[in-house]
């Protein structure tokens, strides 16, 4: 081979490399699998392991608020029971005996990833946790998620459970057609009918026009897990995701990529999901703009309970947020002793 010949190939070798280099660096998505689906007419727009069962973590509770609620009235009364009341975190710290309306325990599981009211819903409709799952796997499955199996009302690791970023996706989709549905997946704050404030751990509501809903998920043995609706203009995605170990900016990407592939692209989002606090200490943005306090637990008025209690003791902060732009400021106010609770091994959180 002439030296002109062996110079021709080895230009053409970077070229390749550097072709496939570029390739990955499009992609960066580190999720397992993932399904980004058009949210009208549920046609894949793109997709990576998108059948592949994999466990599915508190973004299961879609299917546990989509059957209860076709189940369901939503004044219908939802005792609490001790197996339900034990649920390990997170959790609103629901007691024995307690009676909520079937709507509240939507907002807990749906906002704020109760795994106790999941419980108590999947008793309420079926009588048990264990009927329930059996019960709201067959309604799926009829629904279209053939490769969707549930065995708790939570998302809370069992042996057996397993979903599919599609299935998430299209049970996320017949969610979203319940009115009710939407509008809860859309709030990100609401107050239970006992005065407990409950936060939506979907992040994108407070830093992006273009998120609609969404629900988050997080065991050890998922990582984390998501799915979502996003629009621009005329323009709706879903996106799901399972198995990531970097949330934000693998969703970040996928969303910026269902875009792109529906002929609606817009800019780069900014990282700023990974700078809030965590859920039980957003601060709530009124038209003002006023500055509120807030401690981690319990205070003298109103009980704030969602994930991300924490052991120790807490710092209260005066926290002003403007959640288009996901900055916030934080002022150290003092120190204030915080009614503890330790976290589960096994928990879903956002």
């Amino acid at each position: 081979m002439g030296r002109r010949s062996l110079a021709i190939w080895v230009v053409c070798l970077m070229v390749v490399v550097g072709g496939r280099a570029a390739a990955e660096t499009d992609n960066p998505v580190r999720a397992i699998a993932y399904c980004i689906m058009d949210a009208d007419t549920g046609t894949i727009l793109s997709a990576q392991n998108h059948q592949m069962m994999l466990p599915p973590a508190s973004t299961l509770k879609v299917g546990t608020a989509l059957v209860a609620i076709n189940t369901l009235q939503l004044q219908d009364k939802v005792p609490v029971s001790v197996n339900a009341a034990q649920a390990p975190a997170s959790k609103i710290y629901l007691k024995p005996g307690e009676i909520y309306n079937v709507n509240d325990m939507l907002y807990a599981i749906l906002l704020a990833s109760a795994n106790d009211a999941a419980r108590a819903l999947g008793e309420r409709v079926s009588g048990s946790e264990d009927r329930f799952a059996r019960f709201m796997t067959k309604q799926l499955r009829e629904m279209g998620a053939y490769r969707t199996n549930f065995e708790t009302a939570s998302g809370l690791p069992s042996e057996g459970q397993y979903s599919t970023a599609y299935d998430l996706a299209f049970i996320f989709r017949k969610a979203m057609q319940n009115p009710t549905l939407a509008r809860i997946m859309n709030t990100k704050t609401f107050t239970l009918q006992d005065g407990k404030e409950v936060y939506n751990h979907n992040r994108f509501l407070f830093t992006t026009e273009y998120a609609v809903a969404g629900k988050t998920g997080y065991t050890r043995a998922s990582k984390h897990t998501y799915v979502g609706l996003f629009r621009n203009g005329d323009k709706r995605i879903i996106v799901s995701m399972m198995g990531s170990q970097g949330k934000w900016a693998d969703l970040r990407t996928l969303i910026e990529k269902g875009f792109a592939e529906c002929g609606a692209p817009i800019a780069k989002l900014p990282p700023v999901e990974e700078s809030l606090r965590r859920p039980g200490t957003y601060a709530r943005a009124s038209a003002k703009s006023r500055t509120r306090k807030y401690v981690k637990g319990k205070t003298p008025k109103r009980k704030v309970l969602s994930a991300g209690v924490v052991s120790g003791t807490g710092t209260q902060t005066s926290i002003k947020k403007k959640y288009s732009s996901g900055s916030y400021q934080k002022k150290k106010i003092g120190k204030s002793k915080v009614k503890t609770s330790t976290r589960c091994v096994g928990d879903t959180r956002s």
